[in-house]
């Protein structure tokens, strides 16, 4: 309740001030969303799984708008009192100021472009036919309701677009239900790499018939790694891409996943929860690639891998981490649990470049023709 209903009160409150004295409209909107949403918690599966287009459009979405309107109006509410003191302003401009940034935060909070964030990896023993190949990574998708599957089509042809070796997809491909498995099978089909298309099972991936969805992903085309791995072939050499299932479920085992890895060979590690990295690292896993943080969804602007809401659930948070040898990177992920916002947490695809030799564990540069190329 607190959530739902307090974060709106200085929202209404700042309203009522610009349209001096005037609260019942505001407050009988925010009461009557509330109410209609509180509603559908009776059934989650009418919010997070397949709800109706009349329930979708007119109650969910509405209230989501609103709510997060509310959230960070609240969240610039200080600021607005700073500045109202500093500048001796109108109380009523500084208000309006303030909930003109309001507004333009919320649509970007609540619709947000990908962002490329291209990384290099060191590899050490990472054969010459390897050096600069390129791994694009997504993840924690979430189709449903709040990421249809026009949103996933327009995802797969940003990835497509950057022309990668091979593609990761790592898990939580969907939010719930069966309503939208089909869905992300034929969007995700669409995914083209010269080594192919690989996909790890997340959490979200077992809130239905996990073993259906496999199967439709591999109809699609993809390859589901579940405790097992492939070789990749160039020039006479090998890189093994292996995938670890969920550890919601209790179906992770990493030993199976790495048992047929050839001795020599650099190994990429598909696993959603980046909680499995300790355990990577010390089987010899040179590169681990998880999800399902979302990078906190919700950080502090400027400090996000810092201070965001994943630090409740792990340190492995958002970006590059390094243990010895073995390097993690956590994808932000494109879609969203919950409410359907980010802040300060651009939804993200990842472009993996190996490189030879034992130098630092990544680099921060994203290159501008990488953005052009996702962007079209």
């Amino acid at each position: 309740m607190v959530l739902a209903v307090g974060l709106q009160l200085p929202l209404i409150w700042a309203l009522e001030r610009v349209a001096h004295g005037r609260v019942l409209p505001f407050g009988l909107l925010g009461g009557a969303l509330t109410a209609g949403f509180f509603s559908t918690l009776a059934r989650p599966r009418a919010v997070w799984g397949s709800p109706s287009r009349t329930r979708l459009y007119l109650l969910l979405w509405p209230f989501f708008i609103w709510w997060t309107g509310g959230l960070l109006f609240t969240l610039l509410l200080p600021l607005v009192l700073l500045a109202r003191a500093l500048l001796q302003a109108s109380g009523t401009a500084v208000l309006q100021a303030g909930l003109a940034a309001t507004a333009v935060s919320t649509v970007l909070a609540l619709r947000q472009r990908p962002r490329v964030r291209a990384r290099e990896v060191h590899v050490a023993g990472l054969p010459a036919a390897f050096d600069g190949y390129r791994i694009a990574q997504i993840s924690d998708l979430h189709c449903g309701p709040f990421a249809s599957g026009a949103r996933v089509g327009r995802w797969v042809a940003a990835v497509n677009r950057l022309d990668a070796d091979l593609v990761a997809v790592t898990g939580d491909l969907i939010t719930s239900g069966s309503a939208y498995v089909a869905t992300v099978a034929s969007a995700l089909g669409g995914l083209r790499a010269r080594d192919g298309v690989y996909a790890a099972m997340g959490n979200h991936d077992y809130f239905t018939d996990g073993d259906e969805l496999a199967r439709a992903l591999e109809r699609a085309g993809l390859t589901v790694l579940r405790n097992r791995g492939v070789e990749v072939a160039r020039a006479g050499a090998a890189l093994y891409v292996a995938g670890v299932d969920d550890t919601w479920t209790d179906r992770d085992d990493m030993e199976r996943a790495l048992a047929a890895r050839p001795a020599a060979a650099p190994v990429v590690l598909l696993a959603h929860d980046p909680a499995l990295f300790p355990d990577a690292a010390a089987r010899g896993v040179d590169l681990t690639l998880s999800g399902h943080t979302h990078g906190g969804q919700v950080a502090l602007p400027g400090f996000a891998k810092q201070v965001n809401l994943a630090r409740v659930m792990t340190r492995f948070t958002t970006g590059l981490y390094r243990s010895g040898s073995s390097i993690l990177y956590v994808n932000r992920g494109l879609g969203t649990t919950g409410p359907p916002l980010r802040l300060a947490v651009r939804p993200e695809i990842a472009v993996i470049t190996l490189r030879r030799g034992g130098a630092a564990a990544g680099s921060a540069s994203q290159p501008a023709q990488a953005q052009r190329a996702a962007n079209g």
